[in-house]
């Protein structure tokens, strides 16, 4: 079959439906996952257009090729993490494009201990037998499975919230973490107001992605019903963005750094964080005794790092954050959760959690380029830079190290972007870092 080699990421399936991403595509995926991975494989999806017959597809090429299928229906990304775990399944597969706009589909694939397939651990294998079509041949059979109720009663084993007299906004975004959400919220008698909270594909209300920018319905639902905090959640609720009882949008780095404390006042702990995060989180693990560790970005690299070295907990600057106690998931719900729990205990609000921690210089933004040239014009920066004797680190992207601040810019492995990060403890060394940063911009390809 001849596919388009750029819905192929580092580690996942994306491209636009049904140019890119369709029916016939959906299901040699399913014959070739089954070739690759044997066995049991639970399949769900998100709530995007063509997701429903897509996942048919996917499912007859992976009872074609003699796979045990288990169809969960509509769910969070996290939940096939789980299933796989929970029920001793053999891998499984999710239909989404996460943060992605509406336009996009795609595909995230696990193996059987629920880790995240990418092209370093199969994808490519995945992508070879889907272009020579060399199946494995068998008769499967399709299971269908609702997987919500142990599902929450695992998560509120988990949480310890008592006599909650809190008030929650929670902006859906018309993504499936209307699925589980206010069921969780329930559970533990947190009041709530729901916001675009019923699925549809077409995202009327706002991007799939949560960004400061769209995220003005939230900050004055919250201050409006003077809520203790509001969250705002991707298409595929595997990513979170919080607000504060004043209705300001905390950046990764504070909702990160918050759930960091949640973890690390009571219990020395590893910390996994991506090489776009901030100083404050390094500095926060290191005053509570802890260990952070860096990581690759990227769920798949961030996912393994926190299981492969038993951290507790791991983050990324997109808003992704990593349980150990849920097999390394990000899962949005519980992060969720994990903050409403820590202010229930401590009986603050939300903005003095991170109003005490260090007030660094911090921004990043995301770029539009060129899907051929982004990964070339990173490496061009490599060579600029080694010319011009910067420190540097290469190990994801190129990262500029100053002496109290640093650059980091990198090729998106899920979109057609130039991902920047730049940080100062300054404000002048900050604004050198702004101008720097504009010139670098300037010469991205457009």
């Amino acid at each position: 079959m001849e596919i388009d080699e750029s819905i192929f990421r580092a580690y996942d399936i994306r491209g636009i439906y049904p140019i890119q991403i369709n029916e016939e595509l959906a299901y040699k995926l399913g014959r070739s996952f089954a070739t690759f991975n044997k066995g049991k494989i639970v399949v769900g999806r998100d709530g995007r257009i063509g997701g429903e017959v897509l996942k048919e597809n996917l499912i007859k090429g992976l009872t074609e090729s003699g796979a045990e299928v288990i169809d969960i229906g509509i769910v969070p990304t996290p939940l096939i993490i789980f299933s796989i775990e929970y029920y001793n399944f053999d891998g499984g597969i999710c239909i989404t494009a996460s943060h992605n706009p509406k336009e996009y589909q795609g595909f995230l694939f696990y193996d059987r201990e629920g880790e995240g397939i990418g092209l370093e651990n199969g994808l490519e294998e995945i992508k070879e037998n889907v272009r020579s079509e060399k199946f494995t041949e068998g008769k499967g059979i399709i299971l269908r499975k609702n997987i919500l109720q142990d599902y929450i009663n695992f998560i509120s084993d988990r949480i310890n919230i008592k006599n909650a007299k809190m008030k929650a906004v929670i902006d859906c975004g018309n993504g499936v973490a209307s699925v589980v959400l206010p069921k969780l919220l329930n559970r533990f008698g947190i009041e709530y107001f729901p916001l675009f909270c019923s699925l549809d594909g077409n995202f009327p209300n706002r991007d799939p992605e949560p960004r400061m920018d769209n995220l003005k319905a939230l900050q004055e639902k919250v201050v409006e019903l003077k809520a203790d905090c509001g969250f705002a959640y991707d298409g595929d609720a595997d990513r979170v963005v919080g607000v504060d009882e004043k209705g300001n949008v905390l950046t990764p780095n504070q909702f990160f750094c918050v759930l960091i404390k949640s973890y690390l006042e009571n219990k020395k702990e590893k910390v996994v964080h991506d090489s776009l995060s901030s100083l404050t989180v390094d500095e926060l693990v290191k005053y509570y005794k802890g260990f952070p560790i860096g990581c690759r970005v990227g769920h798949v690299f961030i996912q393994k790092k926190v299981l492969e070295e038993n951290a507790a907990i791991g983050g990324e600057i997109s808003g992704h954050y990593f349980f150990n106690e849920l097999f390394g998931a990000d899962d949005a719900s519980f992060a969720t959760l994990k903050v409403l729990e820590y202010l229930n205990k401590k009986k603050i609000k939300l903005s003095e959690v991170y109003r005490e921690l260090p007030s660094y210089y911090f921004d990043s933004i995301r770029v539009k380029t060129k899907e051929e040239e982004k990964f070339k014009f990173i490496e061009n920066l490599k060579t600029e830079f080694k010319e011009k004797n910067y420190k540097m680190d290469c190990s994801d992207g190129v990262k500029i190290i100053f002496d109290d601040s640093w650059i980091l810019l990198r090729a998106s492995n899920t979109e057609p972007k130039i991902s920047i990060a730049y940080e100062s403890k300054t404000e002048e060394g900050f604004e050198k870092l702004k101008k720097f940063v504009n010139e670098l911009v300037k010469k991205i390809p457009k």
